[in-house]
């Protein structure tokens, strides 16, 4: 496995009925394991994890782990927007057999410091010995997690973060305490941001693109090149979003004789 690892941030297929398709869901994961991927993250932004009900993203991270059967890493995102509820998911999750959660910080209530260190640290207390991951996705949560309180973190037992600010200047930073903590894992979500990230020392890539196009992901990591780097930014271009992935996934899939529908959940779908 490289240093740097490319994860799917996992896309997840609805039936007509609205029920999660959990055959289509499963044959993504093992496209991905052909791909060469590291790792999927079920359940997050990409998965559509705020429309998904508590039991259907539970459903969803227990599928992609039966799926993943040990040969890639499993990191379930958990987040939800208050203390007790993502506790639950966590623990399902880590019931399950995930290798490892990731919780985005509690979204759309403004929350201090303070707020924040008890949110994971009630988490990192609910599911010890699973790893977790804190993530941070200001444009979406409206909570930034400052690099002071992942410091104050790493040093209780948080296991890493994944990073979707889109900031250069905020990933160098979350980087920088990474260099402070042995074995704490900084991903990077932003696309853009992953020569960066991968330049100065970040565990990897926790990628929507990925979903569809691992292999201009893993030609970075290989190449460590602007010319990489480019075909990472024209790709992701072309799928700009959660349906132009689907629908990329979807196209995929069919050349193998699998099934995979496309329609994002609503509100989106509309």
């Amino acid at each position: 496995m490289s240093e740097f690892q490319v994860h799917a941030a996992l896309t997840t297929p609805f039936r007509d009925d609205g029920w999660v398709d959990l055959a289509a869901l499963r044959a993504h994961v093992h496209l991905l394991m052909d791909d060469g991927l590291d790792g999927i993250v079920p359940a997050g932004t990409t998965g559509e994890g705020p429309l998904l009900e508590e039991a259907e993203a539970g459903a969803v991270i227990a599928t992609a782990v039966e799926a993943a059967a040990g040969r890639i890493e499993v990191i379930a995102h958990v987040g939800r927007a208050s203390t007790p509820a993502t506790v639950r998911l966590a623990r399902a999750a880590s019931s399950s057999g995930a290798d490892a959660l990731l919780a985005v910080t509690p979204y759309y209530f403004a929350h201090d410091a303070d707020a924040l260190l008890a949110h994971y640290r009630a988490l990192l207390a609910s599911v010890e010995p699973t790893p977790v991951l804190a993530y941070t996705f200001p444009a979406r949560s409206g909570n930034e997690l400052p690099a002071e309180v992942l410091d104050t973190l790493a040093g209780e037992g948080l296991a890493g973060l994944k990073d979707s600010t889109g900031s250069p200047e905020q990933h160098a930073e979350y980087l920088e305490v990474a260099r402070r903590h042995a074995g704490l894992r900084v991903f990077v979500g932003a696309e853009r941001l992953a020569l960066q990230s991968l330049r100065g020392g970040g565990a990897g890539a926790i990628s929507a693109l990925a979903n569809a196009r691992a292999d201009v992901l893993l030609r970075l990591r290989e190449e460590d090149s602007e010319e990489a780097l480019a075909a990472v930014r024209s790709a992701r271009d072309e799928l700009p979003g959660i349906p132009q992935l689907k629908q990329a996934v979807g196209r995929r899939l069919a050349e193998l004789g699998a099934s995979y529908p496309v329609a994002p959940r609503a509100p989106l779908a509309a």
